[in-house]
This record gives structure tokens, sequence and C-alpha cells, in this order.
């Protein structure tokens, strides 16, 4: 294939690959994150409008517990509640991941957590309340160091509000390091998996899937697991350890396996950093050189 048409058909394929996770299953999705790529549109709504996706996830507020303030590290400027409103009535679910170092020192620190977060994103009252008076739909975790105790205090915490959707950001090897206990409440909704940088349970080219099938099924019988993404690198430079698939390889050999499963929710796709590369656009700009 002509290096030209190289961009043309990765476009193509990937709107494909969307066309077939939303058709067939309403449960199925397409998480996607905010905040943090130097290449996406600054404005959340735009965001929305533009990309495939059934949850946006903002990323990132760091930082939390032991009296900690959590601190949002969003590279564009903050979200309208005009802007959150905009992707909710797209259909879009919006999240906030909390991410960063952990410090809970207690049950206690936990719930105060919680509170601060249900107060400040979600349905709760604050005088401060950075996207204004929209209210988010759920919290992610996104945690992979830190002090890991108490967060499944925090998780039943925050499911103990009405309405709140609570994911996590896993990594393969099973069991997780730092959400294990987490993920085991069985309070999680959507338990999104890292499969990439990490060799013992990810796609393996030219076209092994056995590691990622045989991790897959392990995930898909895990105590806890209600909803199960598959989180995928859009390149292979997000993924130095490998564990990148080809929208090829993902529509026609990995997703019609990972379908068959009872807990299959989708795919998380990733980065939210400067690697950030939009379908859509390199579509139009092919389209405008043409």
């Amino acid at each position: 294939m002509a290096a030209s048409l190289q961009p043309l058909f990765s476009a193509i394929t990937f709107l494909l690959l969307v066309a077939s996770l939303i058709g067939p299953s309403e449960a199925a999705g397409i998480v996607r994150y905010w905040g943090r790529g130097h290449d996406e549109p600054s404005s959340l709504a735009e965001f929305c409008r533009q990309e495939f996706a059934t949850d946006v996830t903002i990323a990132f507020l760091e930082n939390f517990g032991s009296g900690q303030i959590p601190e949002l590290n969003i590279i564009h400027p903050l979200p309208s509640s005009s802007d959150i409103e905009s992707c909710q009535k797209h259909q879009t679910k919006v999240f906030i991941s909390l991410a960063g170092q952990p410090m809970l020192s207690s049950v206690e620190d936990a719930e105060e957590v919680a509170a601060y977060v249900w107060n400040t994103y979600l349905g709760g009252n604050s005088s401060d309340r950075p996207f204004g008076t929209a209210v988010l739909d759920g919290v992610e975790l996104h945690i992979h160091s830190g002090n890991t105790t108490y967060l499944d205090d925090l998780a039943r915490d925050l499911k103990g509000y009405p309405n709140v959707i609570l994911a996590v950001a896993a990594e393969c090897p099973i069991p997780d390091a730092a959400l294990d206990a987490t993920i085991r409440t069985g309070v999680v909704d959507q338990v999104r998996v890292e499969f990439f940088d990490n060799p013992s349970c990810q796609f393996t080219p030219p076209n092994d899937t056995s590691l990622l099938f045989r991790s897959w099924d392990n995930w898909s019988d895990y105590p806890g697991v209600n909803l199960l993404f598959l989180g995928i690198p859009i390149n292979s430079s997000i993924a130095p350890e490998g564990g990148f698939i080809s929208p090829n390889e993902l529509v026609y050999e990995v997703l019609p396996y990972l379908k068959n499963s009872p807990v299959y929710g989708g795919i998380m796709v990733f980065p939210y950093l400067h690697h950030e590369v939009n379908f859509q656009s390199m579509l139009r700009s092919y389209a405008r050189a043409a």
C-alpha cells in the first residue's frame, strides 16, 4: 500500500471498528481520555463532537488523602458546565479520573475524599465546583502506585452516593498490584484493563493472540468484574513494551473473540498524552490534499 494511503486506510478501518463496537450490543462502549493531549481539541465539547466515544474521562485529578486537596492536572482551559452538558446531550458520559499518588490514611479519610469528589464534581454541593453546576456521570480510579490501602473503602463510599458510575483502570497481570482489593468489592461498574506494556498478557505480533485471550478469559472470570474493557494503544509508540494491535487485526481477529464474553464492555483507547491521533482529522486532511 502506498504510504500516502496508509493514513486513510487506518482512518476507515477505525471507523468500521467503532461501528462494529456500538452496533451489535447496547453495552459496548468506547472510552477516551481528554485533558492531557496536545493534539486534541482544547474544548471538551468539541472533543465529544469529534471523537467516537461513549465515555470520556477527564484526566486527571491527582493526589488525594491525608488532608491533600486533589489537584486538576489538565493542560487545557477547564471545561464549563455547558461543555460537559453538551457531551451528555450527545449521549456521552463524562468521568473524572483520580490518579497520582494516593495517601489515604484511614477508613474515615477515604470517606472524606469520596465526599469531596461527590460535592465538587458529582451531584453534591460545594462553593468551589471547577466545572460549575454540571454533574459528572462517574469516577475512574487510575492508580498504579502509591499507598493503595483504603482504596476499596473509597470505592464503596463513592458507590454509596446515588447514580455514580465507578470505573478502574487496571494493568493486565492478575492480581492488579494497586486495585485488586477494590475490584473484589464488586462495586466497580467498569474494569478497564491495559492490555499492553506487559508481555505476559498482551497481543504479540504478527498475529499471536494466545496470551491476550488467556488474560482476557482470566479477567472475565475474575471476582468483582461486571463489565470488562480492552485497553489498547492507538499506535506502537505509545507502548514501548508491546501490545499494539493493528486496526485490521483488532476488528477481524481480536474483537470477535472478546465479544463472546458475557462481561465484554468495549474498548478503552489510549493515549491521553501528546501522541494523540485524531482519525477523523487524519481523514479530512487526506481528503483536502487529494
